[in-house]
């Protein structure tokens, strides 16, 4: 790799990570949005980076599930879940309307190296009854912040 791409991509890995935390910022803002999470147990679990960034990453994930507006919950490894349900990451969101037109939902879809948005009724039916499942087979938000703060605790060993 040569020093102009290297360059480039610690620009976009910059420019990635300040979107992201500007995404974050609606559900701290004045007037956050509502929003429900499920995480799987192995996000958790599985180290990524060093154990300062583990502690601080479940340090971060147990305020957020503090706040009144967001719904967290942990998807054990034991849960009973739907084929194929959490083989990969989506995300349904739902714009709410001005009174003139109905809510706007779609669900976005990322895999490794494309993401898709899916406005289709019937797509969007699907991954809400999915997301449905998965909620059902999750731990209640109290029980999921009980294992966010005891896997929290075996980083700080």
């Amino acid at each position: 790799m040569d020093t102009a791409s290297a360059r480039r991509e610690s620009e976009d890995i910059d420019a990635n990570v300040a979107a992201r935390q500007e995404r974050q910022a609606i559900l701290t803002s004045a007037k956050p949005t509502t929003a429900s999470f499920i995480l799987s147990e192995s996000c958790l679990r599985r180290q990524v980076g060093t154990m300062w960034t583990m502690r601080e990453q479940l340090d971060h994930l147990a305020e957020i599930a503090l706040q009144q507006n967001i719904n967290l919950q942990v998807l054990p490894f034991d849960a009973e879940t739907p084929p194929g349900g959490v083989s990969f990451n989506f995300t349904m969101l739902r714009i709410p309307s001005n009174g003139i037109a109905a809510d706007l939902e779609f669900v976005y879809v990322e895999c490794l190296d494309d993401a898709r948005y899916l406005d289709d009724k019937d797509a969007v039916s699907a991954y809400a009854r999915l997301w449905n499942q998965l909620q059902a087979a999750a731990l209640s938000p109290k029980k999921s912040l009980s294992v966010i703060r005891s896997v929290r605790k075996q980083y700080s060993e």
